[in-house]
């Protein structure tokens, strides 16, 4: 049966300034929007505002990924405490695209907010990246 889904994840950004209007100028919602993007291009993916179910039926959304392999996409939308949920209709085999769209963007969202929280205390700090596939490791290390 095709139906849009909500997933929980453990990002949470500034709650919404008003109804139907995000806190996009605060830093997590910056922080947010730069991990879609990353993520869009590393799966040669676009970036829209929109998703959709098996049937055609489309969703507004906060920010959302559609890639070659998932074209229907996964959105992203964020609740007015500032809770970010990832949506998506995986009828119809594509349960493990959309997994791996929340999973890169929960990725590049961490190590984004790692690496500036570390910056902001004047540590160098060294990416590197281990592994790919589901074995991809992002290892963050902050030098004094």
């Amino acid at each position: 049966m095709s139906i849009i889904s909500s997933y929980s994840t453990k990002i949470k950004v500034a709650p919404r300034a008003s109804r139907g209007a995000g806190n996009k100028g605060d830093q997590t919602w910056q922080l947010l929007h730069e991990a879609v993007i990353a993520a869009a291009e590393e799966l040669s993916g676009e970036v829209r505002s929109e998703i959709a179910d098996y049937n055609g039926t489309t969703r507004q959304v906060d920010f959302a990924i559609a890639t070659p392999e998932f074209p229907r996409g996964v959105g992203i939308v964020v609740s007015p405490s500032g809770e970010v949920r990832f949506m998506y209709d995986h009828y119809g085999g594509y349960k493990r695209q959309a997994e791996k769209i929340s999973e890169l963007v929960t990725q590049h969202y961490t190590t984004l907010a790692v690496t500036r929280a570390l910056r902001a205390l004047n540590y160098d700090v060294e990416i590197q990246e281990r592994g790919q596939g589901t074995e991809r490791r992002v290892l963050v290390q902050g030098v004094m």
